[in-house]
């Protein structure tokens, strides 16, 4: 090789390597070519800020609106308005879901737990994480307050002749699946409110509905005789509640579960279900253990 060539090759290495040193120190040193940036989690933000970001349903007593003053109230609010300030932390209701959508607003990140108690079931817990349960409710099934075809026969609910109203993507409709399966389903729209299922058994497009206590309570209370249980004292199941983060924030849902069990053995968490439950004992059942009112 000729010394021209030589010398040309040298002065092309030197101006590579000053262009690559400009290009570290301008984008941040050697640590940011080597090292890709880690992502915050939610529960190193919320350790950071001390703030909790909420979503919520509306489903009294679980959670309520004043609807003059916008104001959030319930069992729900309580109980996590506590659970944080316990850990010294602040609370902020950031947005409101339905039982539909809340998961995929959950993954999204618009917030950082579901602080309104959802039912757990086995799809859900692919897309998100959920907590210990903390109470239970009892799901029964119920027909029009005229119609007694199905009563003390819950088999008889199993029958392609028979239309089960439920709103769609909750955990209704797996229970529905799993104890009715020759059953037919009426599916409503996710953001259909919880009286809805009862709307359509009282306009005859469904025989049949699967409901709680709670929300049958509320519905009564306007509709008078409306609806029955067609087997008292025989749920289909006691569904836990739960609260639920990402399903990759393993650090957040064990805060959550040491929280609440630091409020269920201070007995905070049964003096504010006792507060808020419309018939003290009648709808919400502890956990552990949780025993069924005696309905005889």
């Amino acid at each position: 090789m000729k010394l021209p060539a030589i010398l040309l090759t040298v002065l092309l290495s030197v101006a590579s390597a000053y262009a690559t040193v400009l290009y570290v120190e301008k984008h941040g040193g050697i640590a940011s070519m080597t090292a890709p940036s880690v992502k915050e989690t939610a529960f190193e933000r919320v350790m950071r800020t001390g703030v909790l970001r909420c979503g919520y349903y509306v489903f009294p007593p679980v959670t309520q609106r004043d609807l003059n003053t916008n104001e959030l109230s319930g069992f729900a609010v309580d109980l996590t308005n506590r659970l944080a300030a316990n850990a010294g932390l602040k609370v902020e209701w950031t947005e409101e879901v339905d039982f539909g959508n809340w998961t995929a607003e959950l993954q999204a990140g618009r917030f950082d737990a579901m602080c309104t108690p959802a039912w757990p079931t086995a799809s859900m817990s692919r897309v998100v994480r959920f907590t210990r349960p903390f109470i239970y409710s009892s799901i029964n099934v119920y027909a029009r307050g005229d119609d007694h075809r199905f009563d003390n026969n819950l088999k008889a609910v199993n029958d392609p002749s028979v239309t089960i109203a439920v709103i769609e993507g909750t955990a209704l409709v797996e229970l529905i699946e799993s104890h009715f399966p020759k059953a037919k389903l009426l599916l409503l729209p996710q953001n259909s409110p919880g009286g809805s299922q009862a709307e359509n058994l009282a306009t005859k497009k469904a025989d049949l509905i699967l409901w709680d206590e709670n929300g049958v309570f509320d519905y009564l209370k306007t509709h008078p005789g409306g609806v029955h249980n067609i087997a008292p004292g025989h749920p289909v199941r006691i569904m836990p509640f739960e609260l639920a983060v990402q399903v990759s924030e393993d650090r957040l849902r064990d805060f959550l579960d040491t929280a609440l069990q630091d409020l269920e053995d201070t007995g905070y968490l049964e003096q504010v279900i006792r507060k808020w439950e419309r018939a003290p004992g009648s709808f919400f059942y502890l956990a552990p253990p949780y025993a069924l009112p005696d309905k005889q």
